[in-house]
């Protein structure tokens, strides 16, 4: 067979029609992206059969408990779709294999089987769905095993977070040999009457997670978030666009100091009683006197820096305090945060966001962590913990609780609580 007519969505044509590593679809509910890659296994398979070609067809998913949890039957049901795919294949309760035994396929959780796949001999396609949770790990030890020539990596996911290993990896530093397209429902010529039906109730009672089912935006807020309706407030009330540095009032800012991850910094100046939180930054590996440059070429003029409690203690290393050396690079005045329950500090944010305002470019990354702030949750249990997860939103939202610590002590909560080297024992 050296043509053959196969139905797809257009906007997947030169998806499949170009040479291409990776092949990499994200979007919406809907879309046909999903059948359509499943179709598209088969039918690259077919055709590697057909040039005397041997292998396997990789369909992954971060979490498969069972082939249930996974594309085996949306792969049956595309081969079954197309009658000389479904002669070329024979297709077991638990398998797919062609009829000769050149091609097989391979349903795999990576999350427990990665380290097994390494053996899988001769993988010609990956296909990953569902790929929005799929860590940087897994992708570093996934990628080398797909090694074959003219191999290839598929890729499909609902994009969740931009900070996902998924979306820096294929969008924000797309691969080269990339073909990266963007699918939602109305990309769907065949869209069904009964999804436009749950997408329109969607629409009208769900607002806050329509744009991510159905257009394939960011999750605006994490299942559990602490801040969900407050940051949707500053949305919805036009208190998330730009925010102009005043020079004539000073900055704060507020301080989350990671000891080997993430070190946060809000620059936030009060005036009456807003609270304009004009730009953030954020890094890792790098020293406290990294942090101190960024301050200086950002030019601002500072009032105060807010500071964790824990700022005092003395490293091993160096026998000096975060404090001490903070102070001898040039960070001045500082202000410790009281050593408050978690919770109360929650309470405070939440108090304190009624009256902020951000600069939706500069502190783009902060505002996202703050509306992914979440509790922690029990899988075993099913239940959300009291607790906060920790995981990259933390270190801007705790930066951003004392802050708010602060705010409150310089607004009649009390006073801040201040230090000079000479108090510290």
């Amino acid at each position: 067979m050296n043509e053959a007519n196969l139905t797809i969505p257009p906007k997947l044509i030169p998806v499949f029609t170009q040479k291409a590593r990776y092949r990499i679809a994200k979007g919406g509910r809907g879309s046909a992206k999903t059948r359509t890659f499943a179709l598209m296994t088969a039918v690259r398979g077919y055709q590697w059969g057909m040039e005397g070609k041997t292998g396997q067809i990789l369909c992954g998913r971060e979490f498969m408990n069972s082939l249930e949890d996974s594309s085996l039957e949306e792969v049956k049901a595309a081969i079954r779709s197309v009658p000389w795919l479904l002669d070329y294949y024979e297709l077991g309760d638990r398998y797919i294999k062609s009829k000769d035994g050149a091609i097989s396929y391979t349903f795999a959780g990576l999350r427990r089987s990665l380290d097994s796949l390494k053996s899988k001999a001769r993988i010609l396609v990956a296909w990953i769905d569902e790929a929005e949770t799929v860590s940087e790990t897994a992708w570093r030890k996934l990628i080398p095993t797909v090694r074959e020539d003219n191999s290839e990596i598929w890729v499909t996911y609902n994009p969740e977070s931009k900070e996902s290993a998924t979306h820096k990896r294929f969008v924000e530093q797309t691969p080269d040999d990339s073909i990266l397209v963007d699918m939602n429902w109305r990309d769907n010529p065949w869209f069904p009457d009964v999804l436009e039906t749950e997408r329109l109730e969607d629409k009208r009672k769900r607002p806050d997670i329509y744009d991510h089912v159905w257009e394939g935006d960011f999750l605006i807020h994490a299942e559990g978030a602490y801040y969900a309706t407050e940051m949707r407030n500053c949305k919805d009330q036009g208190r998330v666009g730009t925010v102009a540095y005043d020079p004539s009032v000073s900055v704060t800012t507020a301080w989350d100091l990671g000891i080997g991850d993430s070190t946060a910094i809000w620059f936030a100046q009060h005036v009456g009683a807003e609270v304009r939180l004009i730009d953030f930054y954020e890094s890792s590996g790098v020293g406290l006197d990294h942090y101190v440059r960024v301050l200086n070429e950002k030019g601002y003029v500072y009032g105060n820096h807010i500071l964790p409690h824990d700022v005092r203690v003395r490293e091993l290393g160096s026998g000096k305090s975060r404090l001490e050396v903070l102070d001898s690079l040039g960070a001045r005045p500082v202000s410790i945060a009281p050593s408050l329950m978690v919770d109360d500090g929650i309470q405070a944010v939440r108090s304190m966001l009624a009256n902020c305002w951000f600069d939706a470019e500069k502190c783009d990354r902060g505002v996202h962590a703050l509306r992914q702030y979440h509790r922690e949750y029990d899988d075993n249990g099913k239940v959300w913990r009291s607790r906060p997860s920790h995981d990259w939103a933390s270190h801007a939202a705790d930066a951003f609780r004392y802050l708010a610590i602060g705010h409150r002590a310089t607004s009649g909560w009390g006073n801040p609580i201040r230090r000079n080297l000479k108090g510290i024992v």
